[in-house]
């Protein structure tokens, strides 16, 4: 039951969170900055809007172990802050790492973070493609340039 509410909840804010780092991303795009300065601060801009996504996820499997029967990730600790981080990141990533694994409703938060990981690291994959065209970073050769 608290998975039927936790996860909407989480999905819009990390949605919403990412949302805010595009926007303001898209701001450097017209600033007078030298291209790859540019495209510099876009990708780590990108970088960090991911390590906060995958905090937000580290603090609920933090905090939901205290919920009677969520589950446990055995031969860990969830008190030990490291090692619930780096469950999130192997999640959200999709790396799907087997030296952790998950049970009760872990499992399934494991699986809805990393769809959800997919789908924001091609979310942003997409915005850099399209930052670098609205750059004209990728230029087309000219016919000057053609080999014959």
């Amino acid at each position: 039951m608290v998975l039927i509410i936790l996860f909407p909840f989480l999905l819009v804010l990390t949605v919403t969170v990412h949302y805010g780092f595009l926007t303001r991303l898209m701001a450097i795009l017209d600033t007078g900055w030298a291209q790859s300065i540019k495209l510099i601060t876009i990708i780590c801009g990108l970088f960090v809007a991911h390590v906060v996504e995958v905090v937000v996820y580290a603090f609920v499997y933090y905090f939901a172990h205290l919920i009677p029967g969520f589950g446990e990730l055995p031969g860990t600790s969830f008190e030990d802050w490291i090692n619930t981080l780096y469950f999130s990141f192997v999640a959200y990533s999709s790396l799907g790492a087997g030296d952790l694994s998950a049970s009760g409703w872990f499992k399934i938060l494991y699986g809805l973070e990393a769809i959800n990981g997919l789908v924001l690291i091609t979310w942003s994959a997409s915005f850099s493609l399209l930052a670098m065209n609205r750059m004209k970073f990728c230029q087309p050769c000219s016919e000057s340039d053609s080999i014959e």
